[in-house]
């Protein structure tokens, strides 16, 4: 009797998550709809056989439980017969959830589903209880003991793959929150105003995008880039960021001149401290240039993302765990067809749409600043990463954010919106928010003036045009080429790089 209410309870578990994977997998919808106005042809018909073993199961079940626990018992006996295979599937069968959850959205939607997750779970743990309870007794007893043998196999095999892996392929070098992923090689199929149709995006071993490290440091002038989306460039080709403009315009006047892009989208002043405090003292570059400010304001005009947006910019327990092995980075960026290959991404993005602003604008005090809630935040955090510098005895050099948006009747009419960002009406003008913008810039440079810090005002030399952005904030290719022309002469007028642009270049 207990034997077969422990099967009874096995099959309700598997019904359970075959329902869940089929009810998230029926609320999709196909990129070619065909069926329905939802579904591909093939994906059509899948679910109409999987709703109707589905339904002949539950049928089959609530009909005589006798009978269903009779038949599971012989499919299960008859499916013990092959050699390893229960032992395989009762090992590994897990495996799915935890390597979605660990390769998130990116890789695929169904890793953001948590039904999809939840009903892989239980389907796993309904057949591993069936599988123990239905199986004769020796084979039973032998399904145990070849697991335990080859669960102490896998775990010294998976072990041997760490080591050789770490010895072949070194990974990030850094004890950071701070996610770096080195050696990726993605292309990328883009649809956005100003920016080629495709972009190749790579990073070299530290995670960075740009070139290699130089093997002789001491010999070159470094720098590192650091920001938020609007350094990291996401979506333009590597040769086309501000970055690597840089690179190119300072190696006009000397060669031995490497720029590293340590941008990440979604970081703000918080995360860039975590990258000084944790990665800027190891890789000990001559200079460290800034772009700040975006992120900071989004935390200002939307309250809830001031308390979550420090999960962005450090490392979840889960993707801690994938940093830790190079095992488990390897298996996910060859998931995703960028480990020594190119992979084809196609992002579809929401285009950026001037949507009018419904009704009338919030009240707005005269003294913007009230409702700038993170300004002093922002301050503080620029007086850290200012001290990391000083105390890494790196040259810290900040750049104003720039903007599409202006203080103007235009911008007025038309409601803030940002496309990485779910659709919100904060009842912000675009104008308003661009003033917002323009007091954390104050107050960057007022900062900057305090501290005896170089600050480029580039919010200053970019003019509100699409002729230069994309997007309300993102920077298209034009944009990103002014930048690093004009980031290049500033460094150079205000002499900032000194005496290592004056030095002989090396003869090694």
């Amino acid at each position: 009797m207990r034997q077969r209410r422990l099967c009874v309870i096995g099959i309700l578990l598997l019904l359970c998550g075959a329902a869940l994977v089929y009810a998230v997998l029926l609320g999709s919808r196909s990129a070619e709809p065909w069926l329905l106005g939802r579904f591909s042809l093939k994906l059509g018909v899948f679910l109409l056989l999987y709703g109707l073993l589905l339904l002949a199961a539950v049928v089959i079940l609530i009909s005589g439980p006798d009978r269903a626990v009779r038949f599971t018992t012989k499919a299960v006996n008859l499916y013990g017969r092959v050699p390893l295979l229960p032992e395989i599937t009762f090992l590994l069968g897990w495996l799915p959830v935890p390597f979605l959850i660990l390769a998130g959205s990116g890789l695929t939607p169904l890793a953001a589903e948590g039904g999809f997750l939840w009903g892989l779970l239980l389907v796993y743990v309904g057949f591993a209880l069936m599988l123990l309870v239905a199986l004769e007794t020796g084979r039973r007893r032998a399904l145990l003991e070849r697991s335990a043998v080859l669960a102490v196999t896998l775990v010294l095999l998976l072990a041997g793959l760490e080591l050789a892996i770490r010895i072949l392929s070194p990974g990030n070098v850094f004890d950071s929150v701070i996610e770096l992923h080195p050696h990726q090689r993605i292309v990328i199929d883009v649809d956005l105003p100003g920016m080629s149709p495709r972009a190749l995006h790579t990073t070299n071993r530290w995670g960075l995008r740009g070139e290699e490290p130089p093997e002789v440091w001491s010999d070159w002038l470094t720098i590192v880039t650091l920001g938020g989306s609007t350094t990291h460039c996401y979506y333009m080709d590597d040769s086309k960021t501000w970055s690597n403009i840089l690179q190119q315009e300072l190696r006009r006047t000397h060669p031995e001149v490497w720029v590293g892009n340590g941008g990440l989208s979604g970081h703000s002043t918080r995360g860039h401290i975590h990258f000084m405090r944790d990665i800027i003292p190891v890789i000990d570059p001559d200079m460290v240039v800034l772009l700040v400010g975006t992120n900071d304001v989004i935390y200002s005009t939307r309250a809830g993302l001031a308390e979550e947006g420090i999960e962005a910019e450090r490392a979840s327990s889960m993707r801690r765990l994938l940093l830790s092995s190079r095992l488990l980075q390897t298996v996910y960026v060859w998931a995703r067809g960028a480990f020594t290959r190119e992979h084809m991404m196609t992002e579809d993005l929401p285009p950026y749409e001037r949507r009018p602003l419904e009704g009338n604008e919030i009240p707005v005090p005269e003294d913007i600043r009230e409702i700038c809630t993170t300004i002093d935040d922002f301050r503080a955090n620029l007086e850290t990463i200012i001290e990391l510098g000083r105390e890494a005895g790196v040259q810290v050099v900040f750049m104003t954010q720039p903007s599409l948006w202006d203080d103007t009747d235009y911008w007025r009419r038309i409601q803030e919106s940002h496309y990485w960002i779910a659709s919100e009406d904060t009842g912000l003008s675009a104008a308003t928010v661009w003033r917002i913008l323009d007091e954390f810039n104050g107050e960057l440079l007022a900062v900057c003036s305090e501290q005896s810090v170089p600050c480029f005002d580039l919010a200053s030399v970019v003019p509100h045009s699409v002729e230069y952005f994309y997007d309300g904030m993102h920077l298209n290719e034009a944009g990103a080429e002014l930048v690093g022309h004009e980031l290049g002469r500033f460094l150079l007028e205000e002499g900032l790089l000194g005496e290592l642009l004056a030095r002989e270049p090396s003869d090694e």
